[in-house]
């Protein structure tokens, strides 16, 4: 490959983790939403009525925070990849 399709791939690449990154947290966000208001639904003053709970709430606990999780583990690996294949950067060597 020539350096200017690799340069191309890494910057599709990282528009792509950014991407993946803002529709897990919005997923995340927007089930947290949901699942409050339904747990405000619930717990009426009167009574507990669990039909107003949301569908597989334990599966879709696990689903958020293990989507959530997934991403930060892929962020973590990106950045020590990125690490790796360029050094570390001279202004943070030279910073005792």
């Amino acid at each position: 490959m020539s350096q200017n399709s690799v340069k191309t791939l890494g910057i599709a690449g990282a528009v792509a983790m950014v991407g993946l990154n803002i529709t897990v947290l919005a997923f995340f966000a927007l089930w947290l939403i949901a699942d409050s208001a339904a747990i405000g639904r619930m717990e009426s003053e009167s009574s507990i009525d669990p039909g107003q709970m949301l569908p597989n709430p334990e599966l879709m606990w696990l689903a958020a925070h293990g989507s959530v999780l997934m991403v930060v583990i892929l962020d973590v690996l990106a950045v020590a990849w990125l690490v790796k294949m360029k050094g570390v950067p001279q202004y943070a060597v030279s910073m005792e």
